[in-house]
């Protein structure tokens, strides 16, 4: 099979992991992301879009579906792709970050999840800083007005330096 045949491949099994998913159908939706993973890893690579987006995909399902262990390995592997085929920075590493944030808080990690929706929200608003490796370091207290252990989308601590959005709050 060549490697334009395997990409059509994965695209009709994304889709139809889309149309199983909106009509609630959770187990085809499992199988055919796994499917178009397989297929997207050795079509183009181990970098492409369509196996990053199979993986994430399914890395969102599995932690919606209540397995974490599996979901967390697959959202590392997502964001690693995302990253790799993007950089750093590119809006589309939100998802995958953010529902490896809810794994992360899921199982009582709650400095990891911070430092992963600090990232998150550093890409969305466009003032991310470059990871080192794999997250970027999250550098101080969290805004005394949440008081929920995450970081408060008026602003952020980055490595001693705070960032103000308008009408901001200082942190604690």
């Amino acid at each position: 099979m060549d490697t334009t045949t395997r990409r059509r491949l994965v695209r009709r099994h994304l889709a139809r992991a889309r149309r199983h998913g909106a009509e609630g159908r959770y187990a085809e939706v499992e199988g055919d992301l796994r499917a178009a993973l397989r297929l997207a890893r050795t079509a183009a690579g181990p970098v492409s879009a369509e196996a990053a987006e199979a993986a994430s995909a399914l890395g969102i399902l599995l932690e919606a579906l209540g397995r974490p262990t599996e979901a967390e390995e697959i959202l590392l592997f997502a964001v690693h792709l995302y990253e790799r085929a993007y950089g750093p920075d590119d809006p589309r590493l939100t998802p995958p970050l953010n529902a490896l944030g809810a794994v992360r808080q899921r199982r009582g990690d709650l400095a990891g999840a911070e430092r992963l929706y600090a990232r998150v929200v550093g890409i969305a608003t466009g003032t991310a800083a470059r990871p080192v490796r794999q997250t970027a370091p999250y550098g101080g207290p969290t805004c005394l007005r949440t008081r929920t252990g995450f970081p408060c989308l008026c602003g952020w601590r980055d490595g001693g330096a705070v960032r103000r959005g308008p009408g901001a709050h200082s942190f604690g």
